[in-house]
């Protein structure tokens, strides 16, 4: 609109204006529309300040789809603004006709990424532990009480840490080349002395080559409040089709003097979102996590 407020002021000082306009109502609304448009498009690609008059120099093109001059439309926009109620209608049917189409395009983008900004956390990967009962039938079935350690995956919004489980694992085998944000949220029911702890993730390829993400620093000192933790990771190469994330990793500090054996806690509101982004967006990310030492081989994610 600042730009046609210019054009105006021009426009008021021509002398002779001639009745006989180079473009019709229609026409000349059709114009304006696409000069607004092209203003859109001149603000994204040169977001820094432009001189007035120069950004004029971009509308040629537009004249010369039209079939008119600068002079001409000079003329045009003087002959039509004479009238200013029948110049707040033409203007009415700009501004309509470019928030239908915006929200066209919204709507255009929202189906395009629908399936783009999801929450992908499949669960936590726990170690449990089953008793098994001896079949009378087999001499070398295991002793009653024996204990037999297997894997699942639990759904629930909140799990705790135990003996058996001093940690969790989130495992997406879902990965595509994209943005990737991950947050989790942990409370502590004692404090927990001795360990320096983390939350490690690493995006895995079939061949167990690892992409490391950062590792966040969890603090383990405070048990009256819950803290949040989250990173954010961009995936260029697809062959990266995994991803592990361990909640949480500590390791004893042997220069403590207070040493706490077992993680007693909980973790809850666990979420990670693939995030769509636009096409410069992505350039920007792929140059930014362009960095080939992050390639390593996959350390133990298991152990404790």
């Amino acid at each position: 609109m600042k730009h046609i407020i210019w054009v105006f002021v021009i426009a008021v000082s021509v002398v002779a204006c001639t009745k006989k306009v180079a473009l019709n109502k229609d026409q000349f609304t059709a114009l304006l529309i696409d000069m607004h448009m092209a203003d859109g498009v001149l603000k994204i690609a040169n977001p820094e300040h432009r001189d007035e008059k120069d950004n004029y120099l971009y509308y040629n093109d537009l004249f010369k789809k039209y079939g008119i001059t600068r002079s001409d439309f000079d003329s045009c926009l003087n002959y039509y603004s004479k009238n200013f109620t029948a110049f707040n209608r033409m203007y009415d049917a700009v501004i309509d006709t470019l928030n239908r189409r915006q929200t066209q395009k919204m709507r255009i983008l929202s189906q395009f990424t629908k399936d783009d900004t999801i929450n992908l956390f499949s669960g936590y990967t726990m170690t449990v532990a089953d008793t098994i009962r001896p079949d009378s039938t087999n001499p070398k079935a295991p002793k009653k009480d024996s204990v037999v350690y297997a894997e699942r995956v639990v759904k629930a919004d909140t799990v705790h840490f135990d003996k058996r489980n001093q940690f969790v694992l989130v495992e997406v085998d879902s990965i595509v080349p994209g943005m990737y944000n991950f947050y989790t949220a942990l409370k502590w029911n004692r404090r927990i002395q001795g360990r320096r702890s983390y939350i490690r993730s690493y995006f895995l390829s079939a061949e167990n080559d690892t992409l490391k993400v950062r590792d966040i620093p969890v603090s383990t000192y405070d048990s009256i409040r819950m803290r949040d933790y989250n990173w954010s990771h961009y995936v260029k190469d697809s062959i990266y089709t995994k991803l592990v994330v361990k909640i949480v990793d500590s390791e004893i500090d042997k220069r403590a003097k207070v040493k706490t054996k077992e993680i007693d806690g909980w973790v809850t509101n666990t979420r990670l979102n693939r995030v769509y982004v636009g096409d410069n967006r992505k350039k920007q990310l792929e140059k930014e996590y362009d960095i080939p030492t992050s390639v390593q081989r996959r350390p133990d994610a298991r152990k404790k």
